[in-house]
């Protein structure tokens, strides 16, 4: 099995060792298991030979010969052993390999002592023997049961821990890192990723440590059996353990490979489900199938490579154990002519190799499955490795109110090496409206998005009331600022809970207030379940201007001080348009704005309005001012309103 990264063992660490002393109480129930299936498996010699009497003329004088006693009893049988075979054990040998304890002795002389106990003879013995096995059985199988149950406590909840980690650290980073990491891509992650993880977690680790501590109990009761003829059959392990381990490193990368291509299906659904209008209205289903068909033909590909792995591992280890099983009859069958082995012990033996390959093939599947888990894991931790840009200074302060209002100090901004801002300096004063012009590319937005911290500026500051906005909590900041954009962001909920937005303590009265303020009460009453309506994925159920007026009435539930309008009205009808309108000058009343508009007639009675181009600031006045000037506003305003016949 390929080693785990430090790094990786590390991270995953963090989320297990809460948990450690729910492992440790599966660790002791595991050893029950394990001692209780090799009781079961030491159950079948009496029962053949006392219950069944399969070989009870010939048992008397062949077993000291062929397998191993206690260490006290192979120091007496020494002489008898070789004088009858000459092939006595050596158990020194046993004992420098880690055999001091005899487990075949150690239940021989359990069973002898309950006999003893119940007082056992010829006649009850019948029932005696198959009542201990029922009862051995049923407490292997409560210790299965808890040691099941144990583990998805562990894994569940582990797993559980690391999404809700992922999907905070993932709320928390700046808008930089949705740009560089897809929607289909993250959601993979949250999604199937940990699910990925969590079954193997819950279900497989399982296997790992219940079968692992059984095969070490089977192999070293085998070996406690006949020692010389256990290293026999156990010679081929080797074989069978290089292909394990090949197939399993050459599955991790496989399921990377993997998870990557499903996380490029996703992205594919994700952008055909919200642009669903532009693929019907250019005609390009039969595009964006062809496009999907060849996201999942490659991911076909890989999930085939990785099933080849998966189904390829069984038949060679299988091979291999077919070969060892079918050497050791061969040797067995010339014991039985020979007289060395009666049924019983061949039975018992038999049993034992037999049982021997189910933990093998078990953890065969759990290193096909960790490895897939593993790549999976090393994806959410490449996700969680990321820094967040935007982070709270320990020293970060409070503020109650905004009273003198925000400035950009020779503020510039880049996106990778593309300069979006190139020293912006500007002070918007307490109360003032401010709008932004200018052609797309221009910076406005990018300019805006650095009032709520959704990016950090790569030289310069920007303060509110004279303090660094780093220097200020982002929950303080951000509750002194609403934003409403183009893109009107609803949720698949009531209307009542999108005016709301997670303050369920929130009186409806207020909530109402909001509504009537943003004109939207009356489209609200007229739909099928009223405030209750659910209004559909970033409510498609409304038009446009209904989205708008609810994210005003939003707005105004939160009362800002400060307020960003980006194209707030860019997508709508003139008789939308209109309502809207009425519906943002309630909303910045005594408000502190910045208005972003490509439609100068909505921003004619701006306090002032900057126009901006290749990242500065070019011009700056009230509406009159700027004609006056017959610069860059000039000729934003002719563009739009000269006559189209002239």
């Amino acid at each position: 099995m390929k080693a785990i990264p430090k790094d990786l063992t590390r991270f995953l660490w963090g989320y297990f060792r809460s948990y450690t002393p729910i492992f440790l109480l599966t660790f002791v129930v595991t050893l029950i298991f394990a001692g209780s299936t090799v009781f079961l498996l030491a159950l079948f010699r009496p029962i053949l030979s006392d219950v069944l009497m399969a070989d009870r003329e010939s048992a008397s004088g062949t077993t000291a010969s062929i397998f191993m006693a206690s260490e006290d009893e192979a120091v007496e049988d020494e002489a008898a052993a070789d004088g009858a075979e000459g092939e006595a054990e050596d158990p020194g040998l046993a004992a420098r390999l880690g055999l001091d304890i005899d487990l075949d002795a150690f239940f021989e002389r359990l069973i002898e002592a309950i006999k003893s106990t119940v007082g056992v003879s010829d006649d009850n013995v019948v029932w005696m023997l198959p009542v201990l096995f029922v009862i051995i059985f049923l407490i292997r199988s409560l210790a299965d049961f808890f040691n099941g149950y144990l583990f998805q406590i562990i894994g569940l909840g582990a797993t559980n821990d690391l999404r809700n980690d992922l999907y905070n650290r993932i709320l928390h980073q700046s808008s930089r890192f949705y740009q560089e990491h897809p929607s289909g891509e993250l959601v993979s992650r949250v999604g199937n990723d940990i699910s990925v993880m969590q079954n193997a977690i819950s279900n497989r680790m399982l296997d790992l440590l219940t079968q692992s501590v059984v095969l070490v109990f089977l192999v070293w009761y085998l070996l406690s059996t006949h020692f010389r003829l256990a290293l026999m059959c156990l010679i081929v392990v080797p074989a069978v353990i290089y292909p394990i381990v090949r197939f399993g490193s050459g599955m991790r990368r496989t399921s990377r490979s993997s998870q990557e291509r499903l996380a490029d299906l996703s992205n594919l659904v994700a952008e055909a489900v919200r642009g669903h209008r532009v693929v019907k209205a250019f005609g390009m289903e039969g595009f964006e199938l062809a496009r999907f068909r060849e996201a999942t033909a490659r991911h076909l590909r890989v999930r085939l490579k990785a099933q080849l792995l998966a189904h390829g591992a069984g038949p060679v280890v299988e091979s291999m154990a077919a070969v060892g099983a079918a050497a050791f009859l061969v040797w067995a069958g010339f014991a039985v002519r020979r007289g060395e082995l009666t049924a019983s012990q061949l039975v018992q033996f038999l049993t034992n190799l037999i049982m021997l390959y189910d933990p093998v093939r078990k953890l065969n599947k759990v290193n096909l499955v960790l490895q897939e888990s593993l790549a999976a894991a090393q994806r959410v931790a490449d996700v969680m490795r990321v820094p967040n840009e935007v982070v709270d200074d320990p020293q970060a302060r409070v503020i109650e109110q905004v009273q003198q209002g925000v400035s950009f100090e020779g503020v510039s901004f880049a996106y990778e090496e593309a300069e979006v801002l190139r020293g912006i300096d500007l002070h918007i004063r307490c109360g003032e409206l401010v709008a932004l012009v200018g052609p797309s590319g221009a910076g406005k937005s990018t300019l805006v998005n650095l009032l709520p911290r959704f990016f950090d500026p790569d030289a310069g500051r920007v303060t509110l009331d004279g303090i660094d906005l780093r220097q200020i909590r982002l929950a303080s900041l951000r509750s002194h600022i609403g934003v409403v954009t183009q893109d009107t962001v609803l949720f698949n909920d009531t209307v009542r809970n999108n005016i709301a937005y997670g303050r369920d303590d929130l009186p409806f009265e207020q909530v109402l207030a909001a509504a009537q303020a943003a004109y939207a009460e009356e489209f609200i009453e007229e739909l099928p379940a009223g405030w209750d309506t659910v209004i559909g994925e970033s409510g498609l159920k409304l038009s446009g201007g209904q989205r708008q007026r609810l994210a005003i009435a939003r707005a105004l539930v939160k009362n800002p001080p400060i307020l960003i309008l980006d194209e707030a009205t860019s997508h709508l009808d003139s008789e939308s348009e209109a309502l809207v309108q009425k519906a943002l000058h309630n909303l910045m009343q005594g408000r502190t704005a910045l208005v972003i508009a490509h439609r100068l007639s909505t921003i004619q009675r701006a306090d002032r309005i900057l126009v901006m181009e290749q990242g500065r600031i070019v011009e700056e006045g009230n509406h009159q001012q700027l004609l006056a000037r017959g610069g860059a506003y000039r000729h934003l305003h002719d563009l739009q309103f000269q006559d189209p016949t002239a």
